[in-house]
């Protein structure tokens, strides 16, 4: 028994134990990617009972068809881009059940401040929705789900450097696009 030491191996040796119908080394790799899967999901869904939603889905879809996985050392962006498709067919098939005019109501305080607390909630969420996905992805696990670069290295297959150059020009787009609500 290697419980306590899967948190250690590599996605590739996790693949290969869970293939080969390891309990623990399928828990492993939820546990390694949970949080990760969950802050782009809740990037997409806007929810979080439906990001968890997409997590559990993802992984019930992984196991179903992990032996198509051809680089078990990519785990993780394949792991991203079916929690991508899931949240997305989520929100498609949320947006057919909703009926029309339902929204999000702010409560009481000061109208003014509301509306311009709203503004800018809006135009943030258009901003981020412009962004292209692996963007929005890597600003969902950071900030969200409060990931280190070098665990967001580890989801997306790239390096801890390559994660602060992209978030630094995220970040740099997204000020760009929100100059006007600044102080």
């Amino acid at each position: 028994m290697r419980k306590a030491n899967l948190e250690y191996d590599s996605d590739a040796s996790l693949v290969r134990r869970w293939l080969s119908g390891d309990g623990n080394a399928a828990a492993a790799v939820v546990e390694r990617y949970t949080d990760a899967l969950g802050a782009i999901a809740y990037g997409v869904v806007r929810n979080r009972a439906l990001a968890e939603d997409a997590v559990q889905e993802t992984f019930a879809r992984a196991a179903r068809t992990l032996g198509q996985l051809k680089d078990t050392a990519r785990l993780g962006p394949w792991l991203v881009g079916i929690v991508r498709h899931v949240a997305v067919d989520l929100v498609r098939r949320r947006m057919r059940e909703t009926p029309l005019g339902e929204h999000d109501v702010t409560s009481g305080g000061n109208p003014g401040r509301d509306a311009m607390r709203n503004e800018a909630a809006g135009a943030l969420r258009e901003a981020m929705a412009a962004l292209p996905e692996d963007q929005r992805d890597i600003i969902a696990m950071k900030y969200v789900a409060g990931m280190s670069y070098a665990a967001i290295a580890g989801v997306l297959g790239i390096t801890p450097d390559a994660v602060s150059q992209k978030l630094w020009r995220v970040r740099q787009k997204l000020q760009n696009e929100l100059l006007e609500f600044r102080p």
